[in-house]
């Protein structure tokens, strides 16, 4: 699930954001390598530790995944895309599912950077607000929907592709089975024969492996109703 519609990297190349787009620092995120961890004494992955709630961040490229771990169990809170922010003080781990780059600035020079540009502040509160509602979205599915509504979800949230030679969308799973299954909250088997039902039903059809092309986006969101 994506947080927000707004593009912070669209706010913050107008020229009287200048300054406090200037404030950030780009940081390179290997593919798969944890970015932020929910306990103080971890760090970015080639800084001195630090304590992790005083970060911003904003994904410049790549995609970055934010989820919540306990034992062996995943559940994946939402996806990150280009000009998605977050914060580093929540419990949840931050891993970059591709090559990616961040924009990063601690919070106290952020929070004085809104201070002195006010008009900044409303994409901002904007974006909490989506936030907010992604994460009762979330709680919602993950306590009251079946594993078909929240896989359909993930699908329909994730970027789409387009070859120009074949009507559809093309989408690509950003996790492997296992570890799409436990971000689901369930098994690698269900994931597979949903996977296989829903190209058996016409709304999907397999490409390769991980990659599929929509064939009945209508269809697919009516599973979310």
């Amino acid at each position: 699930m994506k947080f927000s519609n707004i593009n912070l990297l669209d706010e913050l190349s107008r020229p009287e954001f200048a300054p406090l787009l200037a404030a950030f620092h780009e940081r390179l995120c290997p593919r798969q390598s944890i970015i932020f961890t929910p306990r103080y004494d971890d760090h970015l992955s080639d800084q001195e530790p630090q304590k992790q709630e005083s970060f911003v961040f904003i994904v410049k490229s790549g995609l970055v995944r934010v989820y919540l771990s306990c034992e062996e169990r995943e559940f994946t809170i939402g996806f990150l895309k280009p000009g998605d922010l977050f914060v580093s003080h929540s419990n949840a781990l931050v891993q970059a599912v591709d090559d990616s780059a961040i924009l990063l600035l601690d919070t106290p020079t952020f929070n004085r950077g809104m201070i002195s540009m006010p008009e900044f502040t409303m994409p901002i509160v904007r974006v909490l607000g989506g936030m907010l509602k992604s994460c009762f979205s979330i709680i919602d599915g993950l306590a009251l929907r079946d594993v078909t509504v929240r896989l359909a979800r993930l699908l329909t949230d994730l970027p789409r592709e387009e070859d120009g030679q074949t009507p559809g969308s093309l989408i690509r799973l950003p996790l492997s089975g296992e570890k799409l299954a436990q971000s689901l909250g369930t098994s690698r088997q269900t994931i597979s024969t949903l996977l296989t039902d829903f190209t058996r039903l016409g709304i999907l059809h397999k490409e390769q492996r991980g990659l599929y092309r929509i064939l009945d986006e209508e269809r697919l969101r009516e599973l979310l109703r």
